[in-house]
């Protein structure tokens, strides 16, 4: 008779967020309070951050600590007002290991009934659930009393992120109530701000102004309409590993599954295969779906219909939108995969040089035929545009090592080149090479592999020789290696940034800048001990999106001991 009564909600042991209301806009938990605050502490030392532990400065801003369970996890959360206008509720959930404790400490009631008490110097509500107290504001007594005769359950919500909520020691969480409050808010002062604008810029003289700030409004509207369509709830956590390794994860609860994702979950071998193990300032990828890069390239035309003066385009009608769409739709519906490196390069490269990717596509013979036809049409629509900057590509048939290849070029110069600015045209050739032409090699290596690179084709032969060693290289880089396995491995996509090449490249612009404002090379920057680069990691499921950022322990210790070099300077 036991064993049926004990059924398997029964055995579930509570835990805090079995006390959140379903229809909360949003929380924040922290797990472990003393171990979240030890770990906090161990980073601000690292960075030599002078201030208090989090605990500490939480017991003596609020005067909280008698009878409480610093070993358990706190909860804020924001509850729907009674009306739809009134302000949100908020509500505290403390654990405690003794209630008569903690309540004589405020001057409480230790039975566990709604009492008014006060701490750090606000009058608010405290109550007793299970193994938690619950805080509220005195206006909102009767929420209160509501939520302490509910049985504890767990959230749906929430269930897909259990997992994943238990290893953070910090979560912030905006669930759909939220979100729509949050898109009514982002309304609201979208509006607010162009009343604003059109009150502050409305003299004549001033339209051309005005209608730029507006068109720039017009994108953070779109962006504002996609993420109320595609996102019903997000989360922002934070975790520490054993070894202090850094976590930063965000995920998504998405209306729908992602297009075809079953398409797009089988991982390349690596994004870094084929590579160089040189020094790089980012590199990665993934595989691709062509449903996929088909939402993605109507999302962007979607953006550039919404502010075509942007772009010059305001004259375009529907047909000429059509075209534009097909043709990077042309572009981007045949690859499967794609990866992509950018080398720190050498003094003398063109800033923008030593880029690369690598992309597997349904026939590479095919794809350059489609390649050459989609820059026929950009360039076609691009002489209808109005813009000032019109960026018309040439592409030339051409063999590197043996392979069949296209060459595209675009005079970046020419198209953008200002004859009352000298600075601004160093700048184009210091970022492109000495002409302001930029060049990309295009190249079929065998029947399915591309490799692309702004580069020359000496350098492109080299690339593709490494190429045909997939086994060596970056990905077998100890460095890399320390952040690969930080990251999800069921991820399709991966990513890799090295601090230490961000600074090199920086260097080196620092130092084409310096050369030609002052004439002489820029102030010197510390060396930046090589390390494992941070990782950044998608993965699409079902109707997820997940996106964790990892900063190895190594590479933390490299940025604070490069931040203390900065300051000793």
């Amino acid at each position: 008779m036991l064993s049926v009564l004990l059924t398997p909600h029964t055995l579930r042991a509570q835990e805090i967020l079995d006390y959140l209301p379903e229809d909360a806009l949003g929380f924040v938990l922290i797990r472990d309070v003393s171990g979240a605050s030890k770990k906090c502490e161990q980073l601000m030392q690292l960075f030599d951050v002078a201030s208090p532990a989090p605990l500490e400065l939480a017991k003596s801003s609020t005067g909280l600590d008698e009878g409480l369970d610093f070993d358990g996890d706190v909860l804020a959360a924001l509850l729907p007002g009674s009306q739809s206008t009134d302000p949100p509720e908020p509500l505290v959930v403390l654990p405690v290991a003794d209630y008569a404790k903690f309540a004589a400490s405020v001057s409480g009631d230790d039975s566990g009934e709604v009492c008014r008490v006060t701490i750090a110097g606000e009058d608010v509500l405290v109550a007793r659930h299970g193994p938690y107290a619950m805080l509220m504001n005195v206006e909102h007594r009767e929420t209160l009393e509501i939520l302490v005769g509910l049985e504890p359950a767990p959230v749906a919500l929430v269930a897909p992120w259990a997992e994943w909520l238990k290893n953070n020691q910090a979560t912030l969480a905006i669930l759909p109530t939220g979100r729509v409050k949050l898109m009514e808010m982002g309304r609201q002062g979208l509006a607010q701000q162009r009343q604003l604008w059109r009150q502050e810029f409305g003299e004549p003289e001033l339209a051309g102004v005005l209608a730029q700030m507006q068109q720039s409004m017009a994108v953070y509207q779109t962006l504002l309409e996609l993420f109320g369509a595609k996102v019903n709830a997000l989360a922002l956590g934070l975790s520490f590993s054993d070894a202090n390794d850094l976590r930063f994860g965000m995920r998504f609860l998405l209306d729908g599954p992602p297009s075809d994702s079953a398409e797009a979950t089988d991982a390349v071998a690596t994004p870094l295969a084929g590579y160089p193990d040189r020094p790089f300032v980012f590199a990665g990828g993934g595989p691709t779906s062509g449903s996929w890069m088909r939402a993605l390239t109507t999302t962007g035309v979607l953006m550039m219909k919404r502010s075509p003066e942007l772009y010059g385009y305001q004259n375009f009608d529907d047909e000429a939108w059509q075209e534009l769409e097909t043709s990077f739709q042309d572009l981007t519906k045949s690859v499967r995969s794609a990866t992509m490196l950018m080398l720190t390069g050498e003094k003398g490269d063109p800033l923008f040089g030593n880029f690369y990717g690598i992309s597997t596509v349904e026939n590479t013979r095919e794809y350059l035929e489609i390649c050459k036809k989609s820059v026929a049409t950009w360039n076609r629509l691009e002489a209808q545009s109005s813009s000032d900057i019109q960026l018309q590509w040439e592409i030339h048939d051409n063999k590197v090592a043996g392979a069949e290849a296209c060459e595209l070029l675009v005079d970046v110069a020419a198209a953008a080149r200002d004859p009352n600015v000298p600075l601004f045209n160093w700048m184009l050739e210091s970022m492109f090479g000495k002409d302001g032409k930029m060049r990309m090699l295009l190249v079929a290596v065998d029947e399915k592999t591309l490799i692309a690179g702004l580069a020359d084709e000496e350098q492109m032969a080299k690339a593709i020789d490494q190429l045909k060693q997939r086994e060596m290289g970056l990905q077998n880089s100890a460095d890399v290696q320390t952040t690969h396995k930080l990251l999800n491995s069921e991820a399709a996509w991966k990513f890799y940034v090295s601090p230490q090449g961000c600074v090199t490249w920086f260097h080196r612009l620092m130092d084409e800048l310096f050369g030609q404002i002052v004439q002489q090379p820029a102030m010197e920057i510390p060396e930046y001990e090589a390390g494992p680069p941070v990782g950044v990691s998608l993965h699409l499921h079902q109707s997820q999106a997940d996106i964790d950022v990892v900063w190895p322990v190594q590479a933390l210790e490299a940025l604070a001991d490069f931040i203390k070099k900065c300051k000793e300077l």
